[in-house]
């Protein structure tokens, strides 16, 4: 699956989409609907949005976060993010842009575990800290 440069891939029940840097907002549009339909082809429980590779996040790219976290929650999947630089979160803060009920962790390795344990019902403590 792959929207231009955006990567989506199945892995157990997650969906992986690795968000590449540089997108314009014509490719965000477009990996936002890439993703939901991924979402209800698969049937993934735990959508993880990896944006390691995003390094500058401008008010459009922040309100894409924001709404493709909720267009996820709403087809009854969990979302992860993974991977904010601090350039991003600090852009996030300052527009007032909070995630609620998302978790987000450090890297791909600590995302795996916690969609691990979110599929199972299982809690980790200290794990998936909620935005």
């Amino acid at each position: 699956m792959n929207s231009g440069s955006v990567n989506i891939q199945k892995l157990e029940n997650l969906l992986l989409v690795a968000v590449p840097r540089d997108l314009t907002d014509d490719e965000v549009i477009h990996m936002r609907r890439d993703v939901l339909r991924a979402i209800r082809r698969n049937g993934s429980q735990v959508v993880l949005l990896d944006f390691s590779q995003v390094d500058i996040c401008d008010s459009f790219f922040g309100r894409f976060i924001y709404g493709t976290s909720k267009m996820v929650q709403l087809m009854g999947a969990k979302v992860i993010i993974s991977g904010l630089q601090d350039a991003v979160i600090e852009t996030m803060v300052e527009l007032g842009m909070t995630l609620p009920d998302v978790d987000s962790v450090l890297d791909l390795d600590d995302a795996l575990v916690l969609s691990r344990s979110l599929a199972s019902g299982t809690c980790i403590s200290g794990m998936g800290q909620r935005g």
